[in-house]
């Protein structure tokens, strides 16, 4: 195991390492959420928002935040990735007008409301060619590279985010901050990649290797039994919304064979709960501590 920080000092206190952000949004797209999140801080040490459902926040919630750049927009096909002055922005083409993603947007949001930051970064899905891999690797150094220069908060730890399709190209990228005063690094892009884990791993050792010491955080993976292996290659955060996509679909982690086929909206928020205190390792608040099956409306895989 390698001799990894334990923890990560923000301005609200200390993130203890392992930790698994739980990963939730703002505003009335997914109302679910928005029922769950009063919970979060008695099974969280934090929550991960990103930048588009940042925005929408009203009243900061009694947690530390997590934001990220949500760069994952620019995977639809309303987007494209555009170089701006050597850095990189995405343009998102809406039924009104082209509305643009700089890193000093983002850097602008985190340094208001959040408790630690991640530079603008490009996935790079399985598949795209050589090129425009390459081509979204280097502006996702240059954002990090921007938004180190450029943050005035000096109590906000700025991660470099890292893209990659491979070990080699991972280990690339993550050389490439080796030498630079960021506060972490994290790896994007692996979702898709997710039923590949000896790839996953891969790119995991890889920027491990890179970076040294720094806290090292994925993106997006938080099975447990995936995030289990994360951990044990060196990972020291994860962030995830799977504890709440599987409860609106009715299942549980404990239980996977099981699922409630006409589930209510209290069924899920208990589930998520559950699968959210499965992930932390932390025991359910209150009312909160026990789901009972109905077996009428259960139905088995």
């Amino acid at each position: 195991m390698n001799s990894i920080p334990r923890t990560l000092h923000i301005r609200r206190g200390d993130i203890r390492f392992p930790a698994y952000i739980p990963v939730t949004t703002f505003g009335e797209k997914y109302p679910l959420d928005n029922l769950i999140r009063p919970y979060l801080p008695r099974l969280a040490q934090a929550a991960m928002v990103s930048f588009y459902y940042a925005q929408q926040i009203e009243k900061l919630p009694p947690l530390p935040l997590f934001i990220d750049s949500g760069g994952f927009v620019s995977l639809l096909n309303s987007a494209r990735v555009v170089e701006a002055s050597n850095l990189g922005t995405i343009e998102v083409n809406t039924d009104a007008k082209v509305e643009t993603i700089h890193p000093g947007d983002v850097l602008a949001l985190q340094e208001k409301i959040a408790d630690v930051a991640f530079s603008l970064d490009f996935p790079i899905p399985p598949g795209m060619d050589e090129a425009e891999s390459r081509r979204r690797q280097k502006l996702t150094i240059e954002n990090a590279y921007w938004a180190l220069n450029n943050r005035r908060r000096k109590d906000l730890p700025l991660f470099a985010c890292v893209q990659a399709w491979d070990a080699a190209s991972a280990r690339i990228c993550a050389r490439a901050y080796a030498g630079a005063a960021f506060d972490g690094v994290a790896i994007g892009g692996l979702v898709p990649r997710a039923q590949d884990l000896p790839t996953v791993l891969a790119i995991v050792e890889a920027v491990r290797a890179e970076i040294g010491n720094r806290p090292l955080h994925v993106f997006g993976l938080g099975k447990p039994e995936i995030v289990e292996m994360l951990f044990k290659a060196g990972v020291d955060s994860v962030d995830s919304s799977a504890y709440v996509q599987l409860a609106a679909e009715g299942r549980l982690w404990s239980k996977p064979e099981l699922r409630i086929v006409q589930a209510t909206t209290t069924d899920r928020l208990h589930l998520a709960l559950c699968n959210l205190a499965t992930a932390t390792g932390q025991s359910l608040p209150l009312s909160t501590t026990r789901i009972v099956f109905n077996t009428h409306s259960l139905q088995f895989n």
